[in-house]
């Protein structure tokens, strides 16, 4: 909450060019505005979830969690009662999930004295919660555990823990261990050993597939007898330090496995068969589809293709009507209602041994004719579902396209949750040249900045047919290797990204609001941004992005270049306190088209490796009062520290 500490790169104010050019080509660990150091911040909640229809004791660590504060959830269904501290300078108190809570991951934000903090996750649960319990770091000091379906709620918050669990097993019994952190709300990476009585490793995993960075195991047990599963930390040459928030769910259970959904997507207002690929899926009983909530967009990168839900739709469910049951796949009939919301939604399945989501499914307004024949693209879209279903196949699509008119195609694959394919887009025209190709929209890997989704931009020198291939980048082939594929006659567009996620200020103060353009590939165009409908008493701001500012990866590798244009807030002295959302704008030049930015969660430390993230609605600004404390007795306690 200070006053003005950073250069504009406002049209009223331009900052020199040698600094407007280093600002604008930030990398993105540290493109976002330092978080002011008086403002709340809460490192993790722990632990990461509970049960549902139950009240969880949490504990919440971080610095300036000032009292009083009151945790703020995006559902009714959750509560928050506050119990004090814990001596050490964190929050204490109880969650209170309700019945009817939806299952997954929500988001929480604590509101002090001092403003907004930080969002934060909380995981809400089918299983018990197991606490972990140190020490158990090696086979001699192992926590003793009853295999069966159960949540342990765990941590590491030193650079050498490990932790260890003991239990029996009896031959025959097939149980999953799944372990997950980066996904559920904390940032730890680990890998997983399941070992027998005399300590010999009789299963491993580190990363689940290509692109989620937390173990999975499914194990069938060929003996009866004492085993352990052990949690390591990664510790390759980076040697990624979670910054307190290092909390994981390790959910074990015996439930099935889905691996992929064929159709990935329909267009609303259609019936289609809908089959899940996986294993132990003979034993599903229910499937359902629910809309992807903002906190369940485990696979957001940037670019992201999928237009966003930064504000929650109705969390009605769509019924699947199971016709066939086999160990490898299910298959049922979805009907999708013409009112549905478009976007993402997720699929869920129900076991006797509980209930478990799966992958992501678009529901769209694009058009989904005979592929086989030649696709006119239009502004409304196309769209084609495929399996790759065999090594080195490829698909072909012929295209009909009219000159000088821009198209743009699309494959969704890793943006929903498929866990290897890779796909390549490659276009020829009728004598066979290469005219137009592309592979990723970002390179990278895992969670570190990566989308091998692709995207191809193309505008024809003259109409006639086009050949366009889909293939695997290695040519892998299999009944996992689903995408959809989406093409339209549309120019490039771009997105807008704002932060911090809630700007605390004390009235009379001037504080910077940072704005990241991430384009598509083929958008080149100069953006204009604004502050919409400014509340009276706030500043208006403007801002600009140059034609063709480089996008993508450093030279590192590890992070990504984004262009940032700084907005300059100025709040009036007399502005009571109070929340003032703020609707950010921007336009390319010459275009009619106007996108709004939003904002989001970022899972990992701040301005360090924030590659896993949500989104939210535009910035929240929060006017608060300064501090009445004085010389013989301060205003309030301000809590700060807390284990590492």
């Amino acid at each position: 909450m200070a006053g003005h500490r950073f250069p504009s790169c406002s049209r009223s104010r331009y900052a020199p060019a040698a600094r407007l050019a280093l600002a604008c080509a930030l990398a993105l660990a540290g493109a976002f505005a330092a978080e002011d150091p008086s403002d709340p911040w809460i490192d993790r909640i722990e632990p990461l979830g509970g049960q549902v229809a139950t009240t969880v004791e949490v504990t919440l660590v971080g610095s300036n969690l000032e009292r009083p504060a009151t945790l703020e959830f995006d559902s009714p269904h959750l509560a928050w009662q506050s119990a004090g501290t814990d001596g050490q300078g964190a929050l204490t108190g109880r969650i209170v999930i309700g019945a009817d809570a939806p299952l997954g991951p929500h988001i929480a934000t604590l509101r002090t004295p001092r403003g907004l903090s930080n969002s934060r996750m909380f995981y809400v649960d089918r299983f018990a919660s197991t606490p972990e319990v140190e020490p158990n770091d090696t086979i001699a000091s192992a926590q003793t555990i009853r295999l069966g379906p159960q949540t342990i709620q765990g941590g590491m918050y030193q650079l050498k823990d490990i932790d260890t669990y003991r239990f029996e097993a009896r031959a025959g019994e097939r149980w999953t261990f799944d372990l997950r952190s980066i996904e559920y709300g904390g940032f730890l990476e680990n890998d997983m050993s399941l070992l027998d009585s005399d300590g010999n490793r009789v299963a491993f995993n580190d990363d689940r597939d290509e692109y989620l960075e937390t173990p999975f195991i499914e194990h069938t047990f060929e003996r009866s007898g004492t085993y352990y599963l052990q949690l390591d930390q990664y510790r390759g040459p980076q040697r990624v330090n979670c910054h307190k928030n290092c909390g994981y769910m390790l959910r074990i259970g015996n439930l099935p496995v889905a691996h992929a959904a064929f159709p990935p997507g329909a267009r609303a207002g259609r019936q289609v068969e809908l089959s899940l690929r996986g294993r132990w899926l003979q034993d599903v009983e229910r499937i359902w589809l629910a809309p992807v909530r903002r906190s369940e967009y485990y696979r957001l990168t940037f670019p992201y293709t999928i237009p966003l839900r930064v504000a929650d739709a109705d969390p009605g469910r769509l019924t699947v009507d199971i016709e066939e049951r086999h160990g490898d796949r299910v298959t049922g009939r979805l009907t999708i209602p013409s009112d549905a919301p478009r976007g993402l939604w997720r699929i869920w399945t129900e076991s006797p041994g509980g209930s478990t989501d799966a992958i992501s499914f678009e529901v769209s307004d694009m058009a989904e004719p005979d592929c086989a024949r030649a696709i006119s693209p239009s502004p409304e879209g196309v769209a084609c579902n495929g399996v790759l279903g065999r090594h080195n196949d490829e698909h072909e699509y012929w295209l009909a396209l009219r000159a000088d008119r821009p198209v743009v195609v699309t494959t969704l694959a890793a943006q929903l949750g498929l866990p290897y394919i890779d796909t390549v887009l490659e276009l020829f025209d009728s004598d066979g040249s290469l005219v137009a190709e592309h592979d990723d929209l970002m390179s990278g890997q895992g969670t570190v900045i990566g989308n091998p989704d692709s995207m191809l931009y193309f505008r024809a020198p003259e109409s006639g047919r086009y050949r366009l291939v889909v293939r695997d980048r290695i040519d892998r082939g299999g009944p996992d290797m689903v995408y959809r594929l989406r093409i339209e006659e549309r120019e490039p567009r771009f997105a807008l990204l704002a932060a911090p996620e809630n700007l605390n200020v004390e009235a009379g103060a001037t504080e910077r609001i940072d704005v990241l353009m991430m384009p598509e590939p083929g958008f080149r165009d100069a953006v204009d941004v604004w502050i919409e409908g400014s509340p009276q008493g706030v500043s208006e701001a403007l801002g600009q992005f140059r034609a063709e500012q480089f996008f993508g990866p450093s030279g590192d590798g590890d992070n990504v270049v984004i262009p940032t244009a700084f907005l300059d807030v100025a709040v009036a002295a007399d502005l009571p306190a109070g929340d003032y959302p703020l609707q950010i704008l921007g336009r390319a030049r010459g275009s009619d088209e106007t996108v709004e930015a939003f904002s989001t969660l970022w899972i990992g430390p701040p301005r360090k490796r924030n590659d896993v993230r949500r989104p939210l609605e535009s910035v929240r600004l929060t006017v608060v009062d300064p501090p009445k404390a004085t010389e013989d007795e301060p205003a309030s306690e301000t809590l700060a520290g807390g284990s590492e």
